[in-house]
């Protein structure tokens, strides 16, 4: 499991590095931009049978994504690495919100945070895909994954 996991947060990098290497110019990250504790809400952590039109895809994280409005999801494609940037930015919803079927958190007092998913994203995998979601600054190409945040496409 760990080794999957090692491969999916690899595969979100390299996806985010890809994007960023344009015109042979060398790409230098910022640092870091502070740490969260996250874990992917809805769907829930492993599901299967997701349907590709699922419409949004939540997490829960120790503290508000900063600077707020500048955060996106990346999704990876476990297998092939191939993967997409939610067309939305994150955006912070109260626990009232969560959709039906959203897991449990194990964040104590966690904000909630909601990507909507466009429908040129449903097209963007395959049936039966396994998705790694991740963590994207849109000015830092390096998405962060959101440990064990996998699901399934129906």
């Amino acid at each position: 499991m760990y080794r999957s996991f090692l491969f999916a947060a690899s595969a979100v990098a390299a996806i985010a590095l890809a994007g960023c290497n344009g015109g042979g110019s060398t790409y230098n990250p910022p640092p870091p931009c502070g740490s969260t504790t996250s874990q992917l809400v809805y769907p829930a952590p492993g599901a299967t049978a997701v349907p590709p039109t699922i419409g949004q895809i939540v997490v829960a994280l120790s503290a508000p994504l900063q600077p707020a409005g500048q955060w996106n999801l990346a999704l990876a494609n476990v297998a092939t690495g191939g993967g997409a940037y939610t067309a939305q930015a994150l955006q912070v919803i109260t626990a009232a919100q969560l959709p039906p079927g959203s897991a449990t958190t194990t964040i104590p007092n966690p904000t909630y945070e909601s990507a909507a998913l466009s429908a040129s994203l449903y097209n963007t995998f395959a049936p039966g895909t396994t998705l790694q979601v991740g963590l994207n600054y849109n000015g830092d190409c390096t998405p962060i994954a959101v440990p064990n945040g996998t699901f399934t496409l129906q």
